[in-house]
């Protein structure tokens, strides 16, 4: 049983990753993406509980993937570089890969639950950094930030970054990856990347 459930998951992954690259994600129906996928529509129902939620587990599967790669970094690199450098690099090149997927996830701006999985990702990546260096944090009121004050500024500079993403998403003109790379990096702060 659990054999067959992991090939119908990954038969629903294929499909709505193949019809969200081919067709604006509220254009998409159960019945098409049943029928990509070689299942029932009570078979889909059994798995998820609606498409937008379907890719955004696909993608959060592949986040994690970069994610688990990244789960380390040091504080600072000896080179002056940014620590972030290589998993800003990861993440672009998983938009650029998905480019098709996540355009067609925006009407105008991306699909909330989208968004929102983004800016989990992100924020989760550099909550688990603060935590693992809570001395690169500026004091907040003369302080080291507490609790709430780590998470806010993980959250801040997620939801900055998801932004520039949805730009880079949104234009028609060729903007490079290597070019959103290094906006990323050059609108986050120095302390968040171990140049300070």
């Amino acid at each position: 049983m659990a054999e067959r459930q992991t090939r119908t998951r990954s038969a629903l992954a294929e499909a709505v990753l193949e019809l969200a690259a081919e067709t604006p994600i509220d254009d998409i129906t159960v019945t098409a993406l049943a029928q990509r996928a070689g299942i029932t529509r009570e078979t889909f129902y059994k798995h998820t509980p609606g498409i937008v939620d379907l890719l955004a587990d696909s993608l959060a599967g592949e986040l994690a993937d970069i994610a688990e790669a990244n789960n380390a970094l040091p504080a600072t690199l000896p080179t002056g570089d940014s620590v972030f450098r290589r998993p800003t690099e990861q993440l672009v090149g998983h938009l650029v890969l998905r480019a098709r997927v996540y355009r067609n996830a925006m009407n105008p701006r991306l699909h909330a639950r989208i968004r929102e999985l983004l800016t989990e990702y992100i924020s989760l990546g550099l909550l688990t950094h603060l935590d693992a260096h809570p001395e690169i944090a500026p004091p907040i009121g003369g302080a080291r930030p507490d609790a709430f004050g780590r998470v806010a500024l993980a959250a801040y500079a997620a939801a900055g970054t998801v932004g520039v993403l949805e730009e880079w998403l949104a234009r028609t003109d060729t903007v490079e990856p290597a070019q959103l790379t290094e906006v990323i990096l050059a609108a986050a702060p120095e302390w968040w990347q171990g140049r300070r």
